[in-house]
């Protein structure tokens, strides 16, 4: 097994996801079922989705509220272009230019304008959202998808369901980049010391700008799936709250919420465990609004993990590099 293996294997994550695992098959006896953990998958994968790309915008200091309501917007424009029998790539290739030009807003804001990624996001998460209302009139829009659509979410790859191959997909790609490419250590080093990685020549606009269109790109991919599988374009209620199981997801995975530290696995895995906590609450009966406190509540319990590790990994260097700690007499 390679290192990178044995530290994705032997996280702390990783462990937290096999432990949740078993406790939620002996709370609820229908969760280890066939069909539920089929659900657990599907819908895992899609914050999953959204999630890889929240966690390079993080990776980069930033942050992306937009993500719920441009797959809305995506999956309404899907809907509204196969109704309107437009040749039959143009439902997926306009919904995904639109999201991406919304990725493009977000990073122009941002870099151009100088308004600092909460607000920014935030402002394109609002009018995004009522785009998408004032474009269907406040109604979802009913498609009847053909079949090689739908395939993106009720198919099947490799014995897996096919959200869950492009999942893995994404993350496989986003770790490459992360991992290999120019870009990905640009990302990390803007990150970690945005103008230090300006002083040595990094284009941190242009990345940056990459970061959202990214994000936007994902966040697509996912209304696409959605679409898929509801039949629908809901503009009102698909992807509500996204955000913030994205946001969760990152930060359970390990990614620091200042930007230049953290893994794209650790956000695969964070979203995995977003997914069996979302459906151990269906299952358990707990009402909607108690299931956003309880995630509110282990994204609070995650960063206070952040901050003591990150404390106690300074203070455990420090006194290894005190004389005392090397035998030496005070």
């Amino acid at each position: 097994m390679s290192a990178a293996a044995k530290r994705v294997f032997l996280s702390g994550n990783f462990l937290v996801l096999v432990a949740l695992f078993v406790v939620a098959g002996l709370i609820s006896p229908y969760f280890w079922t066939t069909e539920n953990l089929l659900n657990v998958i599907r819908a895992a994968s899609l914050i999953g989705i959204v999630a890889i790309g929240m966690n390079v915008v993080i990776l980069a200091g930033g942050i992306d509220l937009s993500v719920g309501s441009v797959a809305a917007l995506t999956g309404a424009i899907a809907a509204s272009v196969w109704l309107s029998g437009a040749p039959p790539l143009a439902f997926v290739a306009i919904p995904i230019l639109v999201a991406v030009l919304v990725g493009l807003a977000n990073g122009f804001l941002i870099t151009a304008i100088g308004l600092q990624p909460f607000v920014g996001t935030l402002i394109l998460m609002t009018v995004v959202r009522g785009a998408g209302l004032v474009y269907t009139n406040g109604q979802p829009i009913y498609a009847d998808y053909p079949e090689p659509f739908r395939f993106l979410s009720n198919g099947w790859i490799l014995g897996l369901p096919a959200p869950a191959v492009i999942f893995f997909a994404i993350t496989l790609v986003t770790w490459y980049a992360l991992k290999w490419r120019v870009i990905g250590r640009q990302v990390y080093a803007i990150g970690a010391n945005e103008t230090a990685a300006r002083l040595s020549g990094v284009q941190v606009n242009r990345v940056k700008l990459a970061t959202y269109v990214y994000s936007a790109l994902l966040a697509g991919v996912a209304g696409l799936i959605l679409t898929a599988r509801m039949g629908s374009g809901e503009p009102g209620q698909a992807g509500q709250f996204w955000e913030l199981d994205a946001i969760a997801a990152v930060v359970i995975g390990g990614t620091a919420l200042q930007g230049g530290k953290g893994s794209v696995w650790g956000a695969f895995v964070g979203a995995l465990i977003i997914g069996i906590v979302s459906n151990l609450f269906n299952l358990l009966g707990v009402a909607p609004q108690w299931q956003q406190v309880a995630k509110g509540g282990i994204i609070l319990i995650a960063v206070g993990l952040q901050y003591f590790n990150d404390h106690a990994r300074v203070a455990w260097t420090m006194f290894r590099a005190s004389p005392r700690s090397e035998g030496a007499k005070p």
